[in-house]
């Protein structure tokens, strides 16, 4: 196309807020941490599934459970911290990467599971805030 020669109207998205596509047969509850798979729809998280990319956690609930894929769209949160369920969490979790065990909870167990962020506050043995913004894809 070549360089602009005048302004240009880009058609500006908040960058904290994207919206995504809905799998089909699915739903997406709010406050809930966010995949895509293969497919490139949103998801819930889930583990044991590397290949899935973490899109950010849920701005709002999205019920497709009857649609077809793409049918509906949800919004999902890119930064920010979150409080989620865990095990075994200590005080020197605090700057440890978590990974999704499912779209509410969290783990410290890497192998198949997808980065969801890293530990800014510990709460108890099982509740930690966790900070999105760096794992987000």
């Amino acid at each position: 196309m070549g360089a602009a020669t005048a302004p240009l109207q880009s058609n500006r998205k908040e960058s904290d807020i994207c919206w995504y596509p809905v799998g089909a047969n699915t739903t997406i509850w709010a406050g809930t941490l966010v995949t895509t798979r293969d497919d490139g729809y949103a998801y819930p998280a889930r583990s044991g599934t590397a290949t899935d990319k973490f899109l950010g956690v849920a701005y709002e609930t999205v019920n497709n459970s009857s649609g077809a894929a793409g049918a509906l769209i949800i919004r999902i949160e890119k930064s920010g911290t979150y409080d989620y369920n865990t095990a075994g969490a200590t005080q020197a979790s605090v700057g440890q990467p978590v990974y999704a065990a499912d779209d509410s909870d969290v783990t410290f167990t890497a192998l198949n599971n997808q980065e969801v962020g890293q530990v800014v506050e510990y709460h108890s043995a099982t509740s930690v805030r966790v900070r999105i913004d760096l794992a987000v894809n």
